[in-house]
């Protein structure tokens, strides 16, 4: 991919954002929309994606949820000690990737739950998912969208963007991190 087609996708989404929130997967059944840029541009894709959220000020109330900040909460809870000790000789029948994965899905999806609260009146809240690379490779964005939809599903009226690291293969799937394939079933893909 190109510099011109993760700047596209942004200024894309933004006018998605701007002229069609509430149709923003509406298709799928979940408003949630995952942006697909290469994962050696995170800084600049970043950097990029907070200048374009000023320009929605005042008429969306932006939420960011920083997917790092949350694994790393989660690694300082349960000590990174511990981790590593669990990974070095697991008890039997434990999966002590599989179990930290879905902590950090856990509190991540319950952090989209609690930012996608929605006060009457004033600008429409819009989620943003960042730094997403963090669940690597324990976990990816799909089971956090998963969780967050099987929580929401009667009443996600919030939409949810998910820029995700990696390269989109097909128009509904994507290679996160350039490491791990995805098929995105609910909401949009760009």
């Amino acid at each position: 991919m190109t510099d011109v087609d993760w700047g596209w996708k942004l200024r894309e989404a933004v006018d998605r954002i701007k002229t069609a929130y509430a149709h923003i997967g509406r298709s799928s059944g979940a408003p949630i929309l995952a942006i697909v840029y290469p994962p050696e541009q995170e800084i600049a894709v970043l950097k990029e994606w907070h200048t374009l959220m000023a320009s929605l000020a005042g008429s969306f109330d932006v939420r960011t949820v920083d997917v790092l900040d949350v694994t790393m909460r989660v690694v300082d809870e349960f000590g990174v000690d511990t981790i590593v000790s669990n990974f070095e000789d697991p008890m039997p029948g434990s999966d002590p990737q599989a179990e930290l994965g879905r902590q950090w899905v856990d509190r991540t999806a319950a952090q989209i739950h609690e930012l996608s609260a929605h006060p009457s009146g004033g600008p429409l809240p819009l989620v943003v998912v960042e730094r997403t690379a963090a669940l690597y490779p324990a976990a990816t964005p799909r089971s956090v969208m998963q969780a967050v939809w099987d929580t929401e599903k009667a009443s996600l009226d919030t939409v949810v963007v998910f820029l995700v690291p990696g390269t989109l293969i097909q128009p509904r799937v994507y290679s996160f991190v350039n490491r791990r394939e995805e098929f995105m079933y609910r909401g949009d893909v760009l």
